[in-house]
C-alpha cells in the first residue's frame, strides 16, 4: 500500500506501508543477486573491482576454510575489521555457516577486544595485519585463557589494486607482519584461502534458520549501559528492503542505471554494517568500500567514482564543508544523502542543503532516526519531505508512537513523550540480560511489543516525527556513541580520585565531546591525575572517550539520595559556556 505523505494531495512511491520480507537468511539473499547479476559490480575499493559472480566465490572458498579450521554453526566470529573486502567476504561466510558474527570497533584498545571476545565466548577472531602492533602481544599472552581457537590476520590491501598493494606492502605490510605470532592459533588470509581451494570439506545444503540469532552489535542499551544486541538475518533482511524503497526503487530489482554507495560508515555499526553493506548487495548495487574517512580521499571518489549514494554521521557532513578539496566537486551523480547515528543539527542540514545546490545537486540531506535495537535506521526524511528538518516517518513495516514515559498512554500530536518503535526490525533481545530485555521490549496494551527507545520526541498532524533529547546519558562522539557510566567507573578506580563524573559538552566539529569532573585526595598533583586519566582512558576505551576538559572540584552536586546530579552539572556547565559566549 502506498502511503499519502506529507501532503495529502501527493503520493510518494518510495513510501509503503509494507512489503513482504524475505524468509531468507543474508547470505542466501545475497546468493539470488549473485546468481542474477555474476558480471555486475559489487565491491570497489582501492582501484579494483569485484563482481557478484566472483564475490560469491570468495565467500564459498573463505567458508570452506573455515571449516577445515574447525569453525561450525554455532560458533561465534569476532571481527576488529575495517571496510575492506574481506571483511565483507567473511561476514557472508560465517553467515553462510550458521555463525554469529560479532562486531568490535576496529579501534579498540586491546583490553577491549580481549574483553569482548571473553564475553561473547569467540572462538575465531579476524583483524588485518597493520593491527599486529596493537594486538598481537596481548592476545597471545592471554591465549591460553581466552576461548579463541584461530586469529586470522587478514591484509589490509589484498583486494586493491596492483599499485595499492605494493605500495602498502613496501610501505607498512613488511613490517607489521614481523609481529605475527609463529604458533597454529594465528592464521594467515592467504593460509585460509589456500585450504578453502584444496579442501574437501562440503558447505551445509540449506542456509539455514532467518530468525536465529545472526549478528552481535555493541550499543549503550535504552538506559546507555553496554549492551550486547542480539540480531537476526530477518531484522537485516527487512532494513534491507525497506531501505531500498526509501530511495525510490523497487527492492530484488536493480534500476537499469545501478546505484553506488559510498560505504564510508564503519561496518561494526549497524548503520554501516546494513545500510553501507548488506541493503546495497542484496539489491545489486556497489559499495564502494572506504576504510578511513578522509575528506580529501571522498573528493577523489566522488570525481572519478560517480557515486549515487552516500550515508554519514553529522561530522563527516561538517568536515565536507570545511574540506578545500570539495570546492570544485560535482555532486550532481547523487540521488540521495542520509544522514543518522547522531541528532542532525537544523543549522547544519541548511549549511549542506545549500553545498549541494552550489555543487550541482537537487537532493537534499535526508535525516533518519534509528537505535542498535532496531539495527539501524526505522524512521526517514522522503524525497518529498526532505525541505523539513526532523527525522520523517516510519520505514514500510515499522511503526512509532509518543508515549507518556511513565503511564505509557499514546500522547497527542505536539506534545513531548518518549519515542517508541515496533517492526520486523526489532532485535531478538539482549545477550544474556534477560532483565534489561524486558525493560526495552515492552508488551503495550495494543498487544504489540514496543522498544521503549530512552529517546523523546514529537509527532507532528501528517505523522512527520522530530526527535528532541535523550533521556538515557549517552555522549555522541562524531557520531561514536561513548558512556559516562564507564568513563566514571575507570576514572573511580584510580587511587587518586574520590568521585568522577562525566558529561558531553559542544564541539564545533565532533557535535559532542567527553569533560570529566574530579574531587580527588588531598595533596594528590593535579597534573599528574589529569594525564593519568587521559591515559588509562586511553588504553581501555576507545580515544573517542578521552576527555577533551577536566575539571577538579571540590565538591559535587547530590540528589536527594546522595548520588550526583548530572543534570545540575550539565546546567551549571550550559550557564557558564552561554556566559563565555555573550562575552
Amino acid at each position: 500500500m502506498i502511503r499519502q505523505f506529507p501532503d495529502k494531495t501527493i503520493l510518494d512511491p518510495a513510501f509503503r506501508e509494507t512489503y513482504p520480507i524475505p524468509e531468507k537468511t543474508m547470505a542466501e539473499l545475497l546468493y539470488d543477486i549473485c546468481d542474477a547479476r555474476p558480471d555486475a559490480r559489487a565491491l570497489s575499493f582501492l582501484g579494483a573491482r569485484l563482481s557478484f559472480g566472483d564475490l560469491k566465490n570468495r565467500i564459498d572458498t573463505c567458508a570452506r576454510g573455515l571449516l577445515e579450521l574447525g569453525f561450525r554453526a554455532g560458533d561465534v566470529f569476532s571481527f576488529c575489521m575495517p571496510n575492506i573486502p574481506e571483511t565483507v567476504i567473511l561476514i557472508y561466510a560465517v553467515n553462510r555457516l550458521g555463525g554469529i558474527c560479532n562486531m568490535i570497533h576496529p579501534l579498540a584498545p586491546a583490553s577491549a577486544v580481549i574483553d569482548s571476545v571473553t564475553e561473547v565466548k569467540s572462538k575465531f577472531l579476524a583483524f588485518p595485519e597493520i593491527f599486529l602492533k596493537r594486538l598481537s602481544a596481548p592476545l597471545n599472552e592471554k591465549m591460553s585463557d581466552l576461548p579463541l581457537r584461530k586469529v586470522i590476520v587478514a591484509p589490509m590491501t589484498g583486494s586493491a589494486d596492483i599499485l595499492s598493494r605494493i605500495g602498502f606492502w613496501v610501505s607498512k605490510g613488511y613490517k607489521a607482519l614481523k609481529q605475527l605470532p609463529q604458533n597454529e592459533q594465528w592464521v594467515r588470509w592467504n593460509n585460509l584461502i589456500k585450504n578453502g581451494k584444496t579442501t574437501h570439506q562440503s558447505l551445509p545444503a540449506a542456509f539455514g534458520d532467518p530468525h536465529r540469532v545472526s549478528v552481535y552489535l555493541h550499543s549503550g542499551g535504552t538506559t546507555a549501559n553496554p549492551k550486547i544486541i542480539e540480531l537476526s538475518d530477518y531484522n537485516f533482511n527487512a532494513i534491507a528492503c525497506q531501505i531500498f524503497w526509501a530511495v525510490g526503487e523497487i527492492p530484488g530489482t536493480p534500476p537499469a542505471g545501478g546505484h553506488a554507495m559510498i560505504t564510508v560508515l564503519p561496518l561494526f555499526h549497524g548503520f554501516g554494517l546494513c545500510i553501507g553493506m548488506h541493503a546495497m548487495l542484496v539489491n545489486g548495487q556497489c559499495c564502494i568500500l572506504v576504510p578511513q574517512f578522509s575528506a580529501d580521499k571522498l573528493a577523489a571518489i566522488i570525481k572519478k567514482q560517480r557515486p549515487t549514494l552516500m550515508a554519514g554521521v553529522p561530522t563527516l557532513y561538517e568536515a565536507i564543508l570545511h574540506s578545500e578539496a570539495m570546492a570544485d566537486v560535482d555532486f550532481s551523480c547523487f540521488k540521495a544523502l542520509f544522514c543518522g547515528g547522531d541528532s542532525l543539527p537544523a543549522e547544519l542540514k541548511v549549511r549542506f542543503d545549500q553545498f549541494l545546490r552550489a555543487h550541482g545537486s537537487s537532493c537534499k540531506l535526508r535525516e533518519g532516526f534509528g537505535l542498535t535495537e532496531t539495527v539501524t535506521v526505522c524512521s526517514l526524511t522522503h524525497e518529498v519531505s526532505s525541505d523539513r528538518h526532523g527525522i520523517g516517518v516510519p520505514l514500510s513495516c515499522m511503526e512509532m508512537k509518543i508515549v507518556d514515559p511513565a503511564t505509557k498512554a499514546v500522547l497527542p500530536d505536539g506534545e513531548t513523550g518518549e519515542i517508541c518503535v515496533t517492526g520486523p526490525t526489532v532485535m531478538k533481545g539482549y545477550l544474556n540480560d534477560p532483565e534489561a530485555t524486558a525493560k526495552a521490549l515492552v508488551l503495550h496494551d495494543d498487544g504489540k511489543v514496543w522498544v521503549e527507545t530512552g529517546d523523546l520526541g514529537q509527532r507532528d498532524t501528517d505523522g512527520f516525527y522530530h526527535f528532541i533529547s535523550r533521556i538515557k546519558r549517552m555522549i555522541k562522539v562524531s557520531g561514536v556513541p561513548v558512556y559516562p557510566s564507564q568513563i566514571e567507573t575507570i576514572v573511580s578506580e584510580l587511587p587518586e580520585v574520590l568521585k568522577a563524573a562525566a558529561i558531553g559538552i559542544p564541539h564545533p566539529y565532533k557535535m559532542q565531546v567527553v569533560k570529566v569532573f574530579v574531587s580527588v585526595r588531598e595533596g594528590a598533583d593535579r597534573a599528574e591525575v589529569e594525564k593519568k586519566i587521559k591515559d588509562t582512558i586511553g588504553a581501555r576505551m576507545l580515544r573517542y572517550a578521552i576527555p577533551e576538559e577536566i575539571e577538579f572540584v571540590d565538591a559535587f552536586p547530590l540528589t536527594a539520595v546522595g548520588k550526583i546530579d548530572i543534570k545540575v552539572l550539565e546546567e551549571i556547565e550550559r550557564e557558564k559556556r552561554n556566559a563565555d559566549n555573550n562575552k
